[in-house]
């Protein structure tokens, strides 16, 4: 005998199948997602005004701030003595994009938490992935591609990606990385 559904009307309520109770309901994230900047994305959905501080977070400080222990030189340095001449206009150009996209979401702790996620993921790639192709001698078309590759899968792990950011904007934030002495595209 069919079960007929007719005239079915919901106020204030929903129609289940089996048993509904408040337990919480799990979002799973696609492959490759980082979940973490997922959660951080409902926080930013929600639009929480506990959210909102003035200072940034040590971490995000210290990704803006010059670290001269490891690398004074500047980004035009840096990319000039790489052979990178070529890239010089529009990296100064993507760095300073970068910087404003962070000072736009300075008030936003979750905004803050998220660029110091992707931050340390391009910090963390340059370094075990490409400075050993740098060391190596690989040409520039390899150091290149691997550089490409590593904005390609971070592109993709933002998933949802309410702030917007294109591969072109986090690259520009790996050229941020490189003016705040923490990258370098040539041996140590």
């Amino acid at each position: 005998m069919p079960i007929e559904q007719s005239g079915n009307a919901v106020t204030n309520g929903s129609i289940i199948a089996g048993n509904q109770n408040n337990q919480t309901i799990h979002q799973y994230a696609a492959k490759g997602t980082n979940r973490e900047i997922q959660v951080l994305y409902e926080r930013l959905r929600r639009g929480d005004s506990s959210d909102s501080n003035s200072d940034f977070c040590a971490e995000l400080e210290h990704y803006m701030s010059l670290q001269p222990e490891i690398d004074v030189r500047g980004l035009d340095a840096k990319l000039i003595e790489s052979n990178r001449r070529d890239l010089l206009f529009l990296a100064k150009q993507m760095k300073e994009k970068a910087a404003k996209a962070i000072m736009r979401r300075q008030t936003s702790r979750t905004a803050q938490r998220i660029f110091v996620i992707i931050l340390d993921q391009i910090h963390y790639d340059f370094i075990m992935k490409v400075t050993p192709l740098i060391e190596a001698d690989c040409p520039r078309v390899a150091v290149d591609e691997k550089i490409g590759s590593i904005i390609d899968e971070l592109y993709t792990s933002l998933g949802e990606n309410l702030l917007e950011l294109t591969a072109k904007d986090l690259l520009g934030l790996l050229f941020f990385l490189g003016g705040n002495c923490h990258i370098r595209w040539d041996k140590c």
